[in-house]
């Protein structure tokens, strides 16, 4: 009998696929397994395709295969719950000694990218990496046994002479034990089998659907019949490629995009808004494995698509899968496919920008990444409805940067309900506003506009009305010269980065939600002397109850609070009412004595001792610090 002492590669090996991703993913050592036996077969069925044939012309060599039975892979999946034992075995090339001594016992070590097999240059490039079946097995088993001969004739295209090297073995080896002990066998075909009594924990979650569902989870399609069997229950399993059905074919509100060249096959699929809940879960396959599926495959979404999902397949080896075989390495190759399915996109909807609006993303981060075809897609899909000439008309992006070509503007961002107010209202003021702005932008995809002014915006700020209500956005935009969008993607304000009002504590912004949110404008002088302990948990507090206090004021138009309330910090109401507007609600928000109740508020929470260990001696609000027209009618002072 002989011996040979498992050693691992790495302890980091151990620590990646060990403890709680097995318990997680209770089936992942039927993923490596079977892994390996699929591999062992293809590579099995490569070399008895050279086999013989290495010095012959190809005519004669294809007779000469052709005179041999054909090779037919099988490979069974087989469990018994009493003895709590599961069998995976293969007809593949088999293992002998020499292979058990260095790659099953040196756990981390794989035969698939040893000098050995590279040396042989089979037309077939294997899943298997980092020998993580042998280590899974390890961490799921308290005893493996291993029966493996390699066939003489298959070996033959290996240059084997050795006797020894193609004897059938048997290898066992016993949990708590550091060796693996193995002899010669009388095992006549070639192939593994491998036998893993499993420790309880796995043994009892091990179901004849769990298997099966476990082999067609990670197989994209079986390539040849493979047997699983529970007991006495048997189930062969053989399909056809289901990657190039399309289960969303011809509804409307969804677009399928099939995926169909050398490298790639499959389908990616776009929802409208109203048409999310029909998504499919996303997967992704590579060499008919899967290597990320649901959230995992998040990143490969350009950020201008709304919702997509995909099913698709990388025919040979491309991305870069981390040793535990869970999610994918963010790196160039991810970076690629990621680009690649773009520009899948962008083709498709060459022919008809337009209709990539019903699919576009908020615009609320960025949508921009680096390819030009892109930019010239999105300029010419992308519209946003603005009033110009006397008229409101929904134009494509570069009907408008084409249209002021050579000139230099200023464009005004407002809601097209504020827009509508503001002129009922205040007409000789508004005459002034369309005057200053040759262009105003309103809400629909008002954001990804933004950005994709990025290259032309030299100025932009928040403009406060003395008109009450009116506050919106202006930006300075010079179109002298038409340049690429892409050098500008990571330079863009979907809102001014200032106020542009020192004298103002705080505002109300007016975005395209309808969400009231109350920003604090960092330039006041106050906001500068709370900024240093603004984490303070007094001051943290206390500012959460003063902007809620603000907020409630504006929400509560019929019943508006009389005095500071501390109601603990946590906010109450929310606003998601698009039909109000916000800045519109804020007017005369404010009682007479709102300042003397802040004041007062703040002198209860912070006591001199405070105050001076703060920095916050002279904290004190004014009606100064608040806009004008937030004051009821009568008590405005400026």
């Amino acid at each position: 009998m002989m011996q040979c002492k498992v050693e691992m590669k790495s302890n980091l090996i151990l620590n990646a696929v060990s403890g709680l991703q097995f318990y997680d993913n209770p089936d992942v050592y039927i993923r490596e397994l079977l892994a390996n036996a699929i591999d062992a077969c293809n590579t099995r069925a490569a070399l008895e395709y050279s086999w013989g044939t290495e010095f012959l012309e190809m005519e004669e060599a294809r007779m000469m295969n052709s005179m041999r039975p054909p090779y037919q892979p099988k490979i069974s999946i087989v469990y018994n719950s009493m003895t709590q034992r599961l069998t995976v075995e293969d007809n593949g090339i088999g293992m002998n000694g020499q292979d058990i001594e260095r790659y099953v016992s040196k756990v981390g070590q794989s035969y698939y990218t040893s000098e050995s097999f590279e040396k042989q240059q089979l037309d077939y490039e294997p899943v298997s990496q980092f020998g993580m079946g042998m280590l899974s097995s390890f961490a799921v088993s308290r005893a493996m046994l291993i029966e493996a001969k390699k066939d003489k004739c298959v070996n033959t295209a290996w240059n084997i002479a050795d006797q020894q090297a193609i004897e059938a073995v048997t290898a066992k080896w016993l949990e708590g034990t550091e060796e693996i002990e193995y002899i010669t066998s009388n095992r006549e075909t070639s192939g593994t089998k491998i036998t893993l009594v499993l420790k309880p924990q796995y043994a009892m979650r091990l179901t004849h659907r769990g298997m099966v569902h476990a082999v067609l989870r990670y197989l994209m399609y079986p390539p040849f019949p493979i047997e699983v069997v529970y007991d006495q229950k048997k189930t062969i399993l053989k399909s056809a490629n289901p990657i190039l059905d399309n289960p969303l074919a011809d509804i409307a509100g969804i677009v399928s995009i099939p995926i169909a060249d050398e490298e790639l096959e499959g389908f990616i699929w776009l929802y409208n808004g109203k048409y999310k809940r029909m998504k499919v879960e996303s997967k992704l396959y590579q060499q008919n494995f899967l290597v990320a599926e649901g959230d995992e495959c998040n990143g490969l979404k350009p950020e201008w698509v709304q919702y997509m999902s995909c099913r698709l397949h990388l025919k040979k080896r491309f991305l870069t899968i981390p040793m535990n075989r869970t999610g994918l390495v963010r790196d160039d190759k991810f970076q690629q496919l990621r680009e690649k399915i773009g520009q899948k996109i962008v083709r498709y909807f060459n022919k008809s920008p337009l209709n990539l609006n019903l699919y576009l993303s908020d615009g609320q981060k960025s949508v921009l990444t680096e390819y030009e075809s892109e930019m010239e897609l999105l300029a010419k899909a992308v519209t946003v409805d603005v009033f110009l000439k006397g008229q409101t008309v929904e134009l494509p992006i570069e009907t408008i940067v084409h249209g002021f070509e050579g000139k230099a503007i200023r464009i005004a961002f407002i809601t097209k309900g504020l827009f509508d107010y503001y002129r009922r209202n205040y007409q000789m003021d508004f005459r002034r506003f369309l005057k200053e702005n040759k262009l105003i932008v309103f809400e629909k995809n008002r954001d990804i506009f933004c950005q994709m002014m990025a290259p032309y915006r030299k100025a932009q700020r928040y403009i406060i009305s003395d008109c009450p209500g009116i506050i919106y956005d202006e930006m300075v935009a010079d179109f002298h010269m038409i340049r690429s969008v892409v050098a500008y993607r990571n330079a863009y304000h979907l809102r001014p980065p200032k106020l542009g009002y020192d004298e103002i504590f705080c505002y109300v912004t007016n975005n395209q939600s309808g969400i009231l949110d109350i920003i604090i404008n960092e330039d006041h002088m106050l906001a500068k002397m709370l900024a240093p302990v603004q984490y303070h948990p007094k001051v943290h507090r206390m500012m959460a109850v003063i902007k809620e206090n603000i907020k409630q004021r504006i929400i509560n138009t019929q019943k508006r609070w009389d005095k500071i309330v501390d109601f603990g910090g946590c906010f109450i109401d929310e606003w998601n009412d698009a039909k109000n507007i916000a800045t519109v609600q804020a007017m005369w928000c404010l009682e007479d004595d709102f300042v003397v109740s802040l004041n007062e508020y703040i002198s209860s929470v912070l006591d001199n001792r405070d105050r001076a260990e703060l920095g916050l001696i002279a904290l004190e609000f004014h009606r100064d610090d608040f806009i004008n027209w937030w004051f009821e009618p009568g008590e405005q002072t400026r």
